[in-house]
């Protein structure tokens, strides 16, 4: 059974658990292929047609607990004090959405109606998750590649979390939204769409109901985030119909990131809003200051001692220069920038 426990220095909780799963041999059958149900925990919930049979062929999205999970579901939330720390039984969920049932590394190779589906499973495992109190956060994320720290590298998927705490990224994008509402009544990604699509440079895909943009202080070389452009907190909450719109964002700029660096390594974060239920009364202006975003963060080189240190980052790639190149322009070319759409 795993543990939180609180850093008082810096309010970061860390997970001490197992130790991860030895790496997947190229050689070793995937689990997450059609016809190998069985090679998984019992699923939680799959996509296909009506007549399927659970845990057999015939899905097209499928989520499993992870077999490995770093939280268990089935235990009761304790906290308490120890001496002057605070921990947290390691209480939580950990699930794996399998984004195909295709054996495919990549999901830029999949069809604008299958990675739409995955985004509105995403949603669905929110909302469900959100019901459970034990949760204050319910976290989204990708790791593609190795060097983003995939274990399985060569089959698409994606992994949800069910936190029993906020963990401190979340917190820190929460508290500052909430302190500029509170000084300017507005919601800060909202300024920023606003500043970005009259600015265009680092625009990368505007449509109807979406921004691509590569935000102003990027951490990492070609980093970029997908917003909303009708303000949100819940991801959650978004018209089942539009999923097809951010699909074909999301598409379209993981395929010029892939023109750029051939087989990226990545990780991609939906930030969406904690679960306002396991803390009534707190979050009392969230619905007006926090926007809900996806972040895809390339990873070209492993984080460096002064990163880790000083939490400075140090990002060779303008992003004004990552924006053109992702909008299928050069570093220093004028590629017509302004607003582009599509």
């Amino acid at each position: 059974m795993s543990v939180l426990r609180r850093d008082p220095t810096t309010n970061r909780w860390v997970i001490f658990g197992d130790p991860p799963p030895a790496a997947r041999t190229p050689g070793d059958a995937c689990p997450f292929c059609t016809g190998h149900e069985s090679m998984t925990p019992p699923e939680i919930v799959a996509w296909g047609p009506p007549q399927r049979r659970p845990d057999a062929p015939g899905w097209q999205v499928r989520v499993v607990p992870n077999a490995r999970p770093l939280l268990r579901i089935e235990s009761a939330l304790e906290r308490h004090a120890d001496l002057i720390y605070d921990t947290t039984s390691g209480t939580g969920a950990h699930e794996i959405v399998i984004e195909t049932p295709e054996h495919q590394r990549s999901l830029a190779a999949l069809p604008k109606a299958q990675v739409a589906l995955v985004l509105k499973a995403w949603a669905e495992r929110i909302r469900d998750l959100k019901k459970d109190p034990r949760f204050r956060s319910i976290f989204v994320f990708k790791n593609q590649g190795a060097l983003a720290g995939a274990w399985m590298p060569d089959h698409s998927h994606s992994q949800v979390m069910g936190l029993p705490v906020t963990p401190k990224a979340l917190q820190e994008i929460l508290a500052v939204a909430r302190a500029h509402y509170r000084d300017k009544e507005r919601c800060v990604f909202c300024d920023i769409l606003r500043e970005e699509l009259e600015y265009g440079q680092r625009l990368v895909q505007v449509t109807e109901h979406f921004v691509a943009l590569a935000p102003y202080a990027s951490r990492y070389p070609y980093e970029y985030w997908i917003l909303p452009r009708e303000h949100s907190a819940d991801y959650e909450t978004t018209e089942p119909a539009l999923f097809d719109d951010l699909a074909g964002v999301l598409l379209a700029s993981l395929g010029r990131l892939e023109d750029i660096l051939p087989e990226p390594a990545y990780n991609l974060f939906l930030y969406s809003s904690p679960n306002r239920d396991a803390r009534k009364g707190y979050w009392t202006t969230l619905a007006q200051d926090f926007h809900w975003h996806i972040a895809i963060m390339p990873r070209l080189v492993q984080t460096a001692g002064f990163e880790v240190g000083s939490g400075l980052y140090a990002n060779p790639v303008l992003p004004e220069d990552a924006a053109r190149m992702l909008r299928g322009g050069t570093p220093s070319g004028d590629d017509g920038a302004g607003a582009p759409s599509g």
